[in-house]
């Protein structure tokens, strides 16, 4: 009979190396630094920069623009010291890229909660859509007749 050999390991070293459990905290990080660089930059809805990573001890800056990426240049140092002050005191330093074609949106309890907007066609698309179920298959001659409706509600 074989004897196990391994010792035990305790639980919170396990927790530790959970990758998950690492994701989430860096996640959490992210948002902190984030609402940080949104009260720094004194805006009230930033869609033009954001925190998108924390990798080797650097905090990663995307802009949609190079004048963005300039100011928030011009504001490294007082950006750098709040970081290290409020969140994370071992900052090595930024890292601010341009990147013009990204989606910079921030999720915030706001945004989750509201109400999807009702949607309106008008009543010539109706018609189109209409005529165009008339000699589609059943199942797309349905969802067609669906979208037709909202020309109706006005």
């Amino acid at each position: 009979m074989a004897r196990y050999s391994r010792k035990p390991v305790d639980v919170a070293t396990l927790l530790q190396q959970n990758t998950l459990l690492q994701t989430s905290s860096q996640t959490e990080l992210v948002r902190q630094l984030n609402t940080e660089l949104i009260q720094i930059l004194q805006l009230e809805k930033p869609f033009f920069c954001k925190v998108s990573r924390i990798e080797q001890g650097r905090v990663q800056i995307l802009c949609t623009s190079a004048a963005w990426a300039t100011r928030i240049k011009m504001q490294r140092g007082a950006i750098l010291d709040n970081f290290r002050q409020k969140i994370l005191p071992d900052l090595a330093g930024l890292d601010i890229e341009i990147s013009p074609n990204s989606d910079i949106r921030y999720q915030t309890s706001q945004n989750q909660t509201e109400a999807p907007t009702n949607r309106q066609i008008s009543e010539q698309a109706g018609a189109y859509l209409l005529a165009a179920a008339e000699n589609a298959d059943p199942e797309l001659a349905k969802r067609l007749r669906r979208l037709a409706e909202l020309a109706g509600k006005k």
